[in-house]
C-alpha cells in the first residue's frame, strides 16, 4: 500500500521528478494519484516546491552531516529529507514535528534501515547555521545562499554581481497571486469585493487593471474563475500583453500564445470585438488557449496550430495590425515560480540553439505585420543576449522597424534602455517578474 497524506505525496513527487518532466505535471499526476483535497493538497504542492526550490541549500546542509552528501542515498530517503529539512527551515514547521514525520514516512516507504540516519542527520541539520558556512567563491556561497545551479549563479554574478543574491531570493510578484480582471463581467475594484466575500484578500498591483491577491489554496479553484470573472497571469506578462495596445476592431496575432494569458488580456483589451489570432506549436497547447477563451466568454479568439518560427503565408497574409512574439527564452527571470529552471545547465550549444529560434521567430513576426502596425518582442529572462541583443540586430536586419515609447507608463523596478525595457526581480517590492518588452513600429 501506497504511504497517505500530504507529505507522503510530496515525496513520492521529489523522487519521480528526479527521473525527468516538468515539475508542475508530476505534482499534478501525483496530487491526482493521492486524492487530497483543500489543505492538505495545498501543503503538500508547497513542500514539493519549497523543497525543489531550495535544493542546493538543503543538499549543502545535508552534506555536513553527510560523508558522502546525498548523491549515495535511496532516492525516498533523500527526498524525505530534503523535504523535512524544507519544512523545518523554510515552512514554519516545528523541527520536532518535521522529524517525527520523517521518520515516520522513512518507514512508510518501506526504508525502516535508514529510520536512524533520518532522525541523526534531521536533528543535526535543523539547527545548522548558514551564517558559519566558508564558501569557496562568490559563485558557490550564491549557489547555496540563493539555492541555485553552478551555471545561474555563475551567470548571475557576471551580469548582476551586485543583485544575483537578491534576484535569487526575490519572491514573484512579492509572494502574493496576480490576477487580472475580465472587463466584459467585472472591475478590478468590484473583483477584490467578491474575493473578499469568498476570503481572499486583494488589492491592487503595479500594473494597470491587476490585481495582488493572498489565496490559501489554488486561485484556479473557486466559482468566480470558473465563471471567468479573472484569469492569473503575472503582473509583467499583463504588461506585454497591455503594450501590444490592441484596439477594438483591429487584426492581431499572439504568435507564441499558450498557455493563453496575454491572449485573453489582449482580447479584453480589444472589447472582444474584431480578429485575434493566437497560435502555438503543438494543438495540445492551442486546447489550453481555446479552454481559457471559453472559460471567460470570449468570441474574438481564434486558435491556430503554428510554428512561429517558420514563415507561414497563410497566416494573415501580413495584414496585422499588431503582432505579440513572446518567444521561448531560458527563463532566468522566473527563477521563483519555476524552481527547475534554478539548475538547467546553461548549455552553450543549446543557448545558440535558443537564439537561432527567437531569431527565427522575430523576423516572422515582421512579415506578418503590415505597415505602419506594432510589433511587440517579449522574453522572460533577463539574459541581455536574448533581449536587447536580439532586437538590436533585428533592426539592422530590419531598417523599416524602430522602437517606440510602450505608451503606458512603466511600473516601479522596470527601466527603459533604446531597445526596450527590463525588469529584474528585487527592484521594487511586489516587483515583476524578470521580463523584456521592446515595442516596435514598422514604418510605411
Amino acid at each position: 500500500m501506497r504511504p497517505a497524506g500530504p507529505r507522503a505525496a510530496a515525496v513520492a513527487a521529489l523522487v519521480h521528478q528526479e527521473q525527468g518532466g516538468y515539475a508542475n505535471l508530476v505534482l499534478d499526476a501525483e496530487l491526482d494519484r493521492s486524492g487530497l483535497a483543500g489543505r492538505d493538497r495545498a501543503f503538500a504542492g508547497a513542500v514539493f516546491y519549497t523543497t525543489l526550490e531550495k535544493l542546493a541549500t538543503l543538499d549543502y546542509i545535508l552534506g555536513q552531516f553527510l560523508p558522502k552528501g546525498t548523491a549515495r542515498l535511496d532516492p525516498p530517503v533523500r527526498a524525505i529529507l530534503r523535504s523535512a529539512l524544507a519544512q523545518a527551515r523554510y515552512m514554519q514547521v516545528p523541527a520536532p514535528a518535521a522529524v517525527n514525520e520523517a521518520v515516520r514516512l522513512t518507514r512508510a516507504f518501506g526504508k525502516s534501515s535508514a529510520a536512524g540516519l533520518v532522525n541523526a542527520v534531521l536533528r543535526k541539520s535543523c539547527g545548522y547555521d548558514l551564517g558559519r558556512a566558508v564558501f569557496a567563491d562568490e559563485v558557490e556561497k550564491l549557489m547555496v545562499l540563493g539555492s541555485a545551479g553552478r551555471d545561474v549563479a555563475a551567470f548571475l554574478h557576471q551580469y548582476y554581481p551586485q543583485e544575483a543574491l537578491r534576484i535569487l531570493t526575490a519572491p514573484a510578484d512579492g509572494g502574493l497571486t496576480p490576477l487580472r480582471a475580465n472587463p466584459l463581467k467585472t472591475t478590478p475594484a468590484a473583483l477584490a469585493e467578491a474575493l473578499a466575500r469568498a476570503g481572499v484578500q486583494a488589492a491592487p498591483g503595479l500594473v494597470p487593471g491587476s490585481l495582488l491577491a493572498d489565496f490559501a489554496g489554488s486561485p484556479a479553484r473557486t466559482e468566480l474563475f470558473e465563471q471567468g470573472f479573472y484569469h492569473v497571469e503575472g503582473q509583467a506578462s499583463q504588461l506585454a500583453a497591455l503594450c501590444v495596445g490592441a484596439k477594438p476592431g483591429e487584426t492581431v496575432l499572439d504568435l507564441c500564445a499558450a498557455p493563453g494569458g496575454k491572449t485573453l488580456t489582449i482580447a479584453q483589451e480589444m472589447g472582444d470585438r474584431g480578429r485575434l489570432v493566437s497560435c502555438d506549436v503543438t494543438e495540445k497547447r492551442v486546447g489550453l488557449i481555446r479552454a481559457a477563451a471559453g472559460r471567460m466568454g470570449l468570441g474574438c479568439i481564434e486558435t491556430v496550430c503554428n510554428d512561429a518560427a517558420k514563415p507561414n503565408p497563410a497566416l494573415l497574409g501580413g495584414a496585422a495590425d499588431r503582432v505579440l512574439a513572446d518567444v521561448p527564452c531560458s527563463g532566468l527571470g522566473i527563477l521563483s515560480k519555476k524552481p527547475d529552471i534554478r539548475y538547467k545547465t546553461l548549455d552553450e550549444g543549446r543557448r545558440r540553439q535558443l537564439l537561432d529560434t527567437q531569431r527565427a521567430i522575430l523576423d516572422c513576426a515582421a512579415g506578418y505585420l503590415r505597415p505602419g502596425g506594432r510589433l511587440v518582442y517579449s522574453t522572460c529572462t533577463i539574459h541581455p543576449d536574448e533581449n536587447e541583443g536580439q532586437v538590436k540586430a533585428f533592426l539592422a536586419r530590419r531598417p523599416d522597424f524602430r522602437v517606440i515609447a510602450p505608451g503606458l507608463p512603466l511600473p516601479a523596478g522596470m527601466e527603459a534602455g533604446p531597445y526596450g525595457a527590463l525588469s529584474v526581480p528585487g527592484r521594487a517590492e511586489q516587483g515583476l517578474d524578470g521580463f523584456f518588452i521592446c515595442v516596435m513600429q514598422r514604418d510605411g
